[in-house]
């Protein structure tokens, strides 16, 4: 621009400005003796054109709109200034993937639910009878449940059978008010300590509990997302207003050389080049807005109405940056142990080594012996006569007791089992110690960010202060007839950029505090 600027003010100048020789010339058609001389060159004829006329003043340019057309199909946020705290509340409360990881407690549950199913009551009936040589009708029902205590198994139940038997069923026979039943199952080696159904309980149990570090972990990524998002939008609405002050001051800047112009201190060039800067500013301040609007949307999908719906913050909810607070240098230390403490990772991993130890114990139990008491009594209710029958009938009570016993004797399956849990143990131990390494790493880089963050934005602020002091001084120069519409041009061009930076400056260090927040585990405030 400063060469184009440069060969018009001598195209004017040369085209206005009296020659150096004035002598008149003739048309090249006519030649004119001329002395020779070893020492002066032949002059070839030169074809002269017309002198170009001094530049018009153009149209000004069409200003830019002063301000984007709404973003079609959404629904506006209302509201004063949006601060974060209610785009991470409206995550919290209508975020949808949040909302989906948050299932996973009802998936937990669930499975919860289904493994105590081992321990539900169980009842069981049935019916026959025969009408041959011996006319009989049998009944039976019966109740069985087992306990989640000790592996104890309990039974009670209800049966009849009237009619003839032949003598060796006369056990199926009854009194004629039937005969109650109960009993018990003990075991005294093998599934005492610990059995399959159990242990399922223990690991669903574990799952619920497993459910938390899993969401949390989502919570944490939405919120760090939405935090992000969100200073990307404020630094978006800052970098279109400074567009917009640079455009105002161009124009402001036509009418005053446009009264100079008329008034004739001034040539049209200057006020020439300042339209096309206007144009250029509009061009920019288009850009500006298409950003801004690109990152409304990309924040609608955190923000939310009640009804869970995005809306579109637009520019009239747009904030001030806060002031970039100072990094405490020794927070670190405790930053460090804070992550330990609240990263869902770790604990997830804790809670994954207690299934796998469950898992361990089952194994073991099952390379002991099975060794079962029962224990159970019956009592007949009424009167009735078999050949078999004493003084009062089937009027009869009856205990009785045995020991069941079983051994795999190579035991290949619940040995296989325990190396298997052993090998899940090792990896688990390795993974804990990797995530807790990386959980340092994050903590580290993040707060290193953060500090890099701030001392950037101080040099940034302190440029700003500099070059709006060079800028301000540059226009009053021009006012007072001592500067140019270049050098104007060229300190506010310094100025935007400074501000420019300073803005990226301040939403690089919040995105970095809501990185080292996430990564600590507090959240993305």
């Amino acid at each position: 621009m400063m060469l184009r600027v440069a060969f018009l003010i001598a195209l004017i100048a040369g085209c206005a400005g009296p020659r150096a020789d004035s002598a008149p010339r003739l048309p090249p058609s006519v030649s004119q003796p001329q002395p020779k001389s070893e020492s002066t060159p032949t002059i070839l004829p030169v074809a002269y054109t017309e002198a170009e006329p001094e530049p018009t003043l153009g149209k000004v340019p069409p200003p830019a709109s002063a301000s984007a057309p709404p973003v079609r199909g959404g629904t506006s946020s209302i509201g004063g200034p949006l601060n974060l705290d209610e785009v991470l509340t409206a995550v919290e409360r209508h975020y949808p993937l949040l909302r989906a990881a948050e299932q996973e407690r009802g998936l937990a549950g669930g499975r919860l639910v289904s493994s105590m199913g081992a321990f539900d009551l169980n009842l069981a009936a049935g019916a026959e009878g025969q009408g041959t040589t011996y006319d009989n009708v049998r009944s039976n029902v019966g109740v069985s449940r087992g306990l989640p205590v000790g592996g104890v198994g309990v039974f009670a139940g209800y049966r009849t059978g009237t009619g003839e038997f032949p003598t060796y069923n006369l056990g199926q026979k009854t009194a004629d008010g039937g005969e109650f039943r109960a009993g018990v199952s003990i075991p005294l080696l093998r599934d005492r300590a610990i059995d399959r159904p159990r242990a399922n309980v223990q690991q669903a149990r574990l799952d619920v509990a497993l459910a938390e570090p899993t969401i949390e972990r989502q919570r944490l990524d939405f919120q760090r997302a939405a935090a992000r998002t969100y200073w990307n939008w404020v630094a978006a609405g800052q970098r279109l207003r400074v567009v917009e002050g640079l455009v105002k001051l161009a124009e402001e800047r036509d009418e005053q050389l446009k009264v100079r112009v008329e008034i004739g201190p001034v040539a049209n060039i200057e006020r020439i080049d300042n339209q096309q800067n206007i144009a250029l500013r509009n061009g920019v301040l288009v850009q500006a807005q298409r950003g801004f609007q690109q990152s409304t949307i990309e924040l609608s999908l955190f923000l939310r109405d009640g009804s869970g719906s995005p809306t579109l913050a637009g520019k009239e909810r747009l904030p001030d940056f806060p002031e970039v607070p100072p990094v405490e240098w020794n927070s670190f230390e405790s930053a460090l142990q804070t992550a330990f403490d609240l990263r869902p990772e770790p604990r997830r991993l804790w809670l994954q080594r207690d299934k796998a130890l469950v898992e361990l114990r089952v194994a073991e139990n099952q390379t002991l012996p099975s060794l079962n008491a029962v224990i159970a009594a019956t009592q007949d209710v009424g009167y009735g006569k078999s050949s078999l029958s004493g003084g009062n009938g089937l009027d009869r009570t009856g205990v009785g007791a045995g020991l069941t016993f079983q051994l795999p004797v190579q035991r290949r399956d619940a040995l296989g089992r325990i190396q298997q849990a052993q090998a899940q143990l090792g990896q688990i131990e390795q993974t804990l110690r990797h995530t807790e390494d990386v959980v340092r790493a994050e903590v580290q880089d993040t707060f290193s960010g953060l500090e890099r963050a701030f001392e950037f934005h101080k040099q940034a602020k302190s440029r700003v202060e500099l070059v709006r002091i060079v800028a301000r001084a540059e226009r009053e120069l021009l006012r007072l007839g001592r500067s140019d519409i270049l050098r104007v041009t060229l300190r506010e061009q310094a100025a935007f950029d400074a501000e420019i930076v300073e803005i990226g400056a301040k939403q690089d260090y919040f995105r970095a505090r809501a990185d080292f927040r996430a990564a600590t585990g507090v959240g993305g405030k």
